[in-house]
C-alpha cells in the first residue's frame, strides 16, 4: 500500500510504494509491451500483403509439385502448364510490388493445381462460345497453335481469341456475362480469382478490336493498353480499342467505371455517356452520345413474300442528330454487312438481294460527327423467292424440317436449345420466337426456374403455315 507522508517546511510530497505494488506495476508494463509487438507483428508481419502473398505462392508451389509428381500427370499436362503460368506471374507480381494480385494469381495457380489432382480436370472452364459467324480462332494458353473455334469450346486463362474480317463471336462466362467480339478483335481470357470472397471475377484483355460486354448479377472487367473499365451487374458496355491504343468506351445500360492505366480515380459513366482515353492514357472530359432512334418499319419479323422486290426502312428523327447510319446484316452480330449506309433522311429502301433472314439497325449520328450506339436489331425475312408460289403449291408444301441438339448446361439453370430447320422458317422455343441464321441454325439460352423434369417445346413454321413440332427433355438439379 502505498502510503504519502508530508514533510515539515517544505513542499515536496513522498510516496512510499510496497515491493508488492512494483511488481503488478512491472507486469502491466510487460504485458503492454508485449500486446503491442504482437500487433505490430500482426499488421506488419502475418497480415502483411507480401507476407500473404509469399505465402500463396508457397502454397501454390506446392501443389504444383504434387501434380508434377502425381501417377496421371500425363493427362494433367495443360492443367500443369496453366499453373505454372499462373505461378510465374504470381513471382513476377511480388518482385514488382502487386502484393494482392500477386496473391491472386499464386491462389489460382494452387486451385488449378488442386482441380487436376482430385480429379476436377477442365471441366469447369472460364468461358466458351456460344456463337460463331466467319473466321473465328482461339489459342490456348500453353502452345502458339491457332484453331478454329467451334461452339461450346471452352477457354481458360491466359487463352487467347482472334476474329477476321467480317467475323464475330459470342462468348459466355462462368458468371454468365456475355462478350460479343467484333471483327478484327484479339483478346485474352483473364480469369483473376478473388481470395476474399472465393469467387472468380472473369475477364478479357483486349489488345485489338471491339467487345460488347452484357453483365447479369455480377460485374465484369475490360482491360485495355491504356484502361481498366468495370462493367457494374445488369449493365451493358461497348469498347473498342484502336491500333494505336486509344481505348472508346460507351455505356449503354447501367453504368461502367473507368480507371486509365497511368492512374487517378475511376471515372463513372452512365447509360448513353462515353468517354475516350488517348494512347498517353489520358482520360477525355465525359460526354453524352446521341441516342439510337426508335425503329419504324419493317417491323420485327416481317415476312417479305415472292413478287415483292423491295424493302422500305424508316426510324424516328432524333433531335440534334445530324445524320444516322443505316446496317442490314444475315448475321445478327452484323459481322459482315449486306448495307452500311449513311443517310441524312430518316428512310431508305433496298432492293431484296434473296429469301432468309435479315437483321436491321440503325444509329444516329450526333453534331460533332460522333455515331452513337445502335439500335437493338430488327429481323425480317423474305420467302419464295423464285420459287414456285400460288395457294396450290402452299397447299402442297410439306411441314419444314426440325432437328435438335441435346440441351446442354451452361451455368446455374441456364441451358442452351440449339437446332436446325429449313432458312426462312419462324422458330418458337416454348413460345418465344428466336432468330434463325441464313443457314437454318438456331439457338437460344433458356432458363429453367423449376427443379428436376423441364420439358422444352420447338416449333417451326414454314411460309405456306406448316408446322413441325419437336421437344427436349431437361433435368435441373438444384
Amino acid at each position: 500500500m502505498a502510503k504519502k507522508k508530508k514533510v515539515a517546511g517544505a513542499d515536496i510530497d513522498w510516496y512510499l510504494i510496497s515491493i508488492e505494488r512494483l511488481k503488478q506495476i512491472g507486469l502491466v508494463i510487460l504485458l503492454l509491451i508485449l500486446g503491442g509487438a504482437g500487433w505490430w507483428y500482426w499488421s506488419h508481419q502475418k497480415g502483411n500483403p507480401r507476407t500473404t502473398a509469399e505465402a500463396a505462392i508457397a502454397d501454390a508451389r506446392e501443389a504444383l509439385n504434387s501434380l508434377a509428381a502425381s501417377k496421371d500427370f500425363a493427362s494433367h499436362r495443360s492443367e500443369f502448364d496453366r499453373a505454372q503460368k499462373r505461378l510465374d506471374e504470381a513471382n513476377t507480381l511480388l518482385g514488382n510490388g502487386r502484393f494482392a494480385d500477386a496473391q491472386s494469381a499464386a491462389v489460382e495457380s494452387q486451385t488449378i493445381s488442386r482441380s487436376a489432382l482430385s480429379g476436377g480436370g477442365e471441366r469447369e472452364s472460364d468461358a466458351q462460345f456460344i456463337t460463331i459467324e466467319g473466321d473465328v480462332q482461339y489459342q490456348k494458353s500453353s502452345t502458339s497453335d491457332w484453331k478454329r473455334a467451334e461452339p461450346r469450346t471452352a477457354l481458360f486463362n491466359g487463352d487467347w481469341v482472334k476474329t477476321s474480317d467480317k467475323s464475330s463471336a459470342e462468348l459466355i462466362f462462368s458468371n454468365l456475362s456475355r462478350y460479343t467480339v467484333g471483327p478484327n478483335a484479339l483478346l485474352e481470357i483473364y480469369a483473376q480469382f478473388n481470395p476474399a470472397t472465393s469467387k472468380k471475377s472473369n475477364s478479357v484483355q483486349m489488345k485489338v478490336g471491339s467487345v460488347e460486354v452484357a453483365t447479369t448479377d455480377d460485374a465484369s472487367t475490360v482491360r485495355t493498353p491504356v484502361t481498366q473499365i468495370v462493367v457494374d451487374s445488369e449493365s451493358q458496355t461497348q469498347v473498342g480499342v484502336e491500333q494505336n491504343q486509344a481505348t472508346a468506351v460507351v455505356a449503354t445500360k447501367g453504368t461502367a467505371s473507368v480507371t486509365s492505366t497511368a492512374g487517378g480515380e475511376a471515372v463513372k459513366l452512365a447509360s448513353g455517356e462515353k468517354l475516350v482515353a488517348g494512347p498517353d492514357a489520358a482520360l477525355s472530359p465525359v460526354k453524352k452520345v446521341s441516342p439510337p432512334p426508335i425503329l419504324g418499319t419493317p417491323g420485327d419479323n416481317q415476312i417479305f413474300s415472292a413478287g415483292e422486290t423491295k424493302v422500305d426502312f424508316a426510324w424516328e428523327a432524333v433531335p440534334g442528330a445530324t445524320g444516322y447510319i443505316l446496317q442490314v446484316s444475315r448475321s445478327r452480330l452484323f459481322a459482315a454487312l449486306e448495307i452500311n449506309s449513311r443517310r441524312q433522311k430518316t428512310t431508305a429502301t433496298a432492293r431484296l438481294t434473296g429469301e432468309g433472314a435479315f437483321y436491321w439497325r440503325v444509329a444516329s449520328i450526333g453534331a460533332d460527327g460522333d455515331p452513337g450506339p445502335f439500335s437493338a436489331f430488327r429481323r425480317f425475312r423474305a420467302t419464295g423467292t423464285g420459287r414456285e408460289t400460288g395457294t396450290a403449291a402452299s397447299s402442297q408444301a410439306p411441314p419444314p424440317p426440325l432437328t435438335l441438339k441435346r440441351p446442354y448446361p451452361i451455368g446455374g439453370p441456364f441451358y442452351m436449345i440449339e437446332g436446325n430447320t429449313e432458312p426462312g422458317a419462324t422458330v418458337l422455343i416454348n413460345d418465344e420466337e428466336v432468330d434463325v441464321e441464313p443457314n437454318g441454325h438456331f439457338k437460344k439460352l433458356v432458363s429453367f426456374n423449376k427443379v428436376g423434369r423441364n420439358v422444352v417445346v420447338v416449333k417451326a413454321i414454314n411460309a405456306a403455315g406448316k408446322q413441325s413440332v419437336a421437344s427436349e427433355t431437361v433435368l435441373v438439379e438444384e
